[in-house]
Parts: structure tokens; C-alpha cells; sequence
């Protein structure tokens, strides 16, 4: 990527730091637009209070959690300056994020998912030149998040060799929580992976990763969004009543869903069965796993046949 600013050359170097340091590059999607900013101030190359402040207001129409992401990407700029000698430049504190509200997930409906998952909507992922196979790629990607469960960034990054379709599992490695897992992967899935995978043995025999763009490339964070947003448009699927936009975790949490209302469904003991979830899911805690259970009453319908206002008594929890 080139910048511009008088901070191009460390913004570059921030970026390679950055990439080698964290697990996830998404916050770098601002980085560019960080120096647009500063160039169009003709700022010096130095980080001051005074001058940040225009880039820590909330912009219009802008989300809390995109203004706390561009602030952090500058903490984490200001940081790095500073750890390679250039002791004044100004860090931004901890503290001067704004509190975004808790996200309410994206409750779909089978309907909905039936309609998301449909060959005319999933065959509207059309080809593009920096990934010539989006086609097939992208539809089995976002089924496999959808009936494994997988965070995003699991399945995007997901290489070929960790995928055993003989006998029917993943390998997740080098996660978000460090906590590497082996995942069965279900018969129907299994059916459309192995037909997915002969037709990309022939696309591109090398590939490194098994949801690739190009042989040795994956899809980035950002690149995932608009096609998802594109087959939700497509399959008539707008804001809930809360005004929540589904995201592409929200097939993740539905995957839980489903689960636990099954589970409930069939008279089984919830919190038994909740370590087993946290290990599934590759949860640090189980606090992480009890979050679902935060939001049982506002979707189980089961749940609130069964067990009534014990909802009351759920535990308020932080999704980790």
C-alpha cells in the first residue's frame, strides 16, 4: 500500500510490525485512511494531542465500533513509535475510547437460512480477477463458519493440509486464544466439501490455503464483508428489530444456538454440556461460552416453554 503523508515511511513499517505482532491485520484497514488524514493536514511527522484530536472525533453516520477501531490503530501506531526511539511521539490513553454498546447478535431464522444458502443466491458470487475461484470458494467458506461454527478469521485461514476430508475433520491452529482444536465435520458438509475440493485441485492443485484467492493467498477480513453483505441483500434479509445488520459471525452464534436449543429441546442439561461447547468453540473460558446463555430468553422459544421466567436468573456475562 503507499501513503503519502510526512508519516509514509513508519506507517509502512507500523504495518509489517503489526502484521508479524498480531493475529488479526483488520485494524489496518484504517491505515490508509489514517494518513489521508494526516496528509490533509500537511501535519509534520511527529504524533501530538492536539493534532489527533480531529481524528478521534466520531464522523457522520459513523458507528461506535469503527470510531474505537480507528482510535486504537493510532494507540498502536503511537506505541510503536515510540518502542523504536522516538520517545515523543504522543501515544493516545487507554481510557479515551469511547464504551460501544454490547452487540446484540443477529438471531436468523431457518427460513432465512435456507434462503441465504440457496444456489441462486450463493450463485450470485461472481468471479473477480484477484480470485478467479470466489464462485466455489465463498459459498463452501461461509458453510463451513455456518455448520461448524468457526470464527471467521478460523476459516478463511484455514490451510489444506489441515483439513482431513477422508475422515472428516479440521484442525484449527493458531487461533485467537491459542488453543488449537480438532473439529468432525458433519456428513452433508463433508459431501460438499469433497466435491468442492476436486473442482479446486483442478483450479489451483498448489493451493496453500483451502479457501484461497489465489494459490498462495487467503481472503482478508475486509474482503469477506461485501460479498456477505451482497447474499444478504440477496436472500431478503435486512436489519432485526433492534436494528442490528447481520455480520458474518452471526452464522457462528447461530451455530450455537442451535445447538443449545436442541439440547433444551431434548431435555438435556445445559450446563453439563457447556465445557464440551467451550471446548468446540475454542473458548479461553467458560464465561465466554455462558454469554449465549445471556441472550436464551430473548431467542429459545423452547427455552421459555420449558423453563419459563428462569431466564430471570441467567447470568450476566462479557463475550470475551
Amino acid at each position: 500500500m503507499s501513503y503519502t503523508s510526512s508519516l509514509s515511511s513508519r506507517i509502512e513499517r507500523f504495518d509489517e510490525h503489526y502484521k508479524v505482532t498480531h493475529k488479526s491485520d483488520t485494524l489496518l484497514f484504517y491505515t490508509r485512511m489514517f494518513d489521508i488524514f494526516w496528509d490533509s493536514h500537511q501535519y509534520p511527522p511527529l504524533l501530538t494531542k492536539e493534532r489527533l484530536s480531529g481524528w478521534i472525533c466520531c464522523l457522520d453516520e459513523e458507528s461506535v465500533q469503527r470510531q474505537v477501531s480507528r482510535i486504537l490503530l493510532v494507540r498502536h501506531l503511537g506505541k510503536y513509535l515510540q518502542s523504536i526511539g522516538e520517545s515523543d511521539q504522543y501515544v493516545l490513553p487507554y481510557g479515551i475510547c469511547p464504551k460501544a454498546p454490547e452487540y446484540v447478535p443477529y438471531f436468523f431464522t431457518e427460513e432465512e437460512l435456507k434462503r441465504l444458502f440457496s444456489d441462486d443466491v450463493m450463485g450470485s458470487l461472481l468471479p473477480f480477477s484477484c480470485a478467479m475461484s470466489r464462485q466455489y470458494v465463498l459459498p463452501q467458506l461461509f458453510s463451513t463458519i455456518h455448520c461448524c461454527g468457526l470464527r471467521p478469521g478460523e476459516a478463511r485461514t484455514l490451510l489444506e493440509e489441515n483439513v482431513n476430508l477422508e475422515h472428516g475433520w479440521l484442525d484449527i491452529k493458531g487461533t485467537k486464544t491459542s488453543k488449537d482444536r480438532r473439529l468432525p465435520i458433519g456428513d452433508s458438509l463433508l459431501l460438499e466439501l469433497r466435491g468442492y475440493d476436486l473442482i479446486m485441485q483442478r483450479r489451483l492443485p498448489d493451493r496453500k490455503y483451502f479457501f484461497p484467492t489465489i494459490v498462495n493467498e487467503c481472503y482478508k477480513h475486509t474482503s469477506l464483508s461485501k460479498p456477505f453483505r451482497k447474499i444478504l441483500r440477496g436472500a431478503g434479509i435486512g436489519q432485526s428489530s433492534n436494528g442490528n445488520n447481520a455480520r458474518l459471525y452471526d452464522l457462528r452464534h447461530h451455530f450455537v444456538f442451535r445447538n443449545i436449543n436442541t439440547w433444551i429441546e431434548e431435555g438435556k442439561d445445559v450446563y453439563a454440556l457447556l465445557p464440551y461447547l467451550r471446548l468446540y468453540l475454542g473458548h479461553s473460558s467458560i464465561k465466554e461460552t455462558e454469554y449465549y446463555l445471556h441472550w436464551v430468553p430473548e431467542f429459545f422459544p423452547v427455552f421459555e416453554r420449558l423453563y419459563g421466567k428462569l431466564g430471570d436468573n441467567l447470568p450476566e456475562v462479557n463475550h470475551g
